[in-house]
């Protein structure tokens, strides 16, 4: 069998990214569910489901490394691939069964090979940087390393959450992946290599425990943590004794109003549902928050 035109991806966004390309697709390669829990893979978002449901080949494999399945890749002919929402590198062998390759994105705050690795998106806003380099690229064996197919610029607002960076993301994906495909059918696809002018580096994988405030950071980098890692990622947090206080919203509140009295970590009032937390240089306005425990004016959080 040949396939022309292949999705790869497990998530909510590999839907969004599918309903605008659904009539050029040939075939969808994504995961079980067994596979979904076993690596803890955030967001959801049934690819499998939508796939039957729009009348589109989808390949459910059990093993999110592809190694296992690489008779399927042998067996058949691919002209393109296009992952988003897929976070496993693929093997050589299977990338080398795709006439014009794999292509795959991947966000830079400085554009690459700067901040190749993990969780970019987030590393981002919590490294305080103002924008964001898209790179579509070619897959090769080694993570991130691949020619350059475009790279587009957004900023990284001071209003940004991890969800608008990732609406932004997906729209400029969207533009590119059209570009692609067009260019794919038209067989002038061109590409050029990353940038020679600055050093490679990695971001390392972000866990749940990552997400720990820390009250001797200043509020600028509390506030840029909680935001680059709130929903649909596992949130920043404090703690209340032996309870986790997860923050899912919060602003810079006042540095110039006299809360010296007030001891780091305490919350100074609570005001219509949110409270105000003293900071080592000013304070926080914490507007969406969960925790077991009732909070109250006066406890110190840790």
């Amino acid at each position: 069998m040949k396939y022309k035109i292949v999705f790869f991806g497990v998530k909510k966004s590999t839907i969004s990214l599918l309903k605008r390309f659904k009539d050029d697709v040939n075939l969808i390669i994504t995961v079980d569910d067994k596979v979904r829990d076993e690596c803890h893979i955030s967001g959801d978002g049934d690819v499998y489901k939508y796939a039957k449901e729009n009348g589109i080949e989808c390949y459910s494999v059990s093993d999110y490394t592809l190694k296992s399945c690489e008779d399927f890749f042998m067996d058949n002919e691919f002209d393109i691939g296009i992952c988003y929402g897929w976070q496993r590198i693929i093997p050589e062998s299977i990338l080398k069964r795709f006439k014009y390759g794999v292509f795959g994105t991947h966000a830079s705050p400085l554009g690459l090979p700067y901040g190749k690795g993990r969780s970019p998106l987030n590393w981002s806003i919590i490294r305080g940087f103002n924008q964001v380099f898209f790179n579509l690229f070619k897959y090769e064996p080694k993570a991130d390393s691949g020619m350059i197919y475009s790279t587009i610029k957004f900023e990284i607002n001071k209003w940004d959450t991890i969800k608008s960076i990732k609406m932004k993301d997906l729209i400029v994906t969207r533009n590119q992946v059209l570009k692609l495909i067009d260019d794919y059918k038209n067989n002038e696809i061109n590409l050029y290599p990353q940038r020679d002018d600055i050093e490679e580096t990695f971001f390392l994988k972000r866990s749940s425990k990552d997400g720990k405030i820390n009250l001797n950071s200043s509020c600028e980098e509390i506030y840029d943590l909680i935001r680059a890692v709130s929903k649909p990622f596992p949130g920043a947090f404090l703690m209340y004794g032996n309870s986790k206080l997860l923050v899912w919203d919060a602003v810079p509140f006042d540095n110039q109003l006299d809360f010296s009295d007030y001891k780091l970590g305490e919350i100074i009032e609570f005001i219509d549902g949110n409270f105000i937390l003293k900071l080592v240089d000013g304070t926080l306005l914490v507007k969406n928050f969960e925790c077991e425990k009732k909070l109250k004016k006066g406890i110190i959080l840790k």
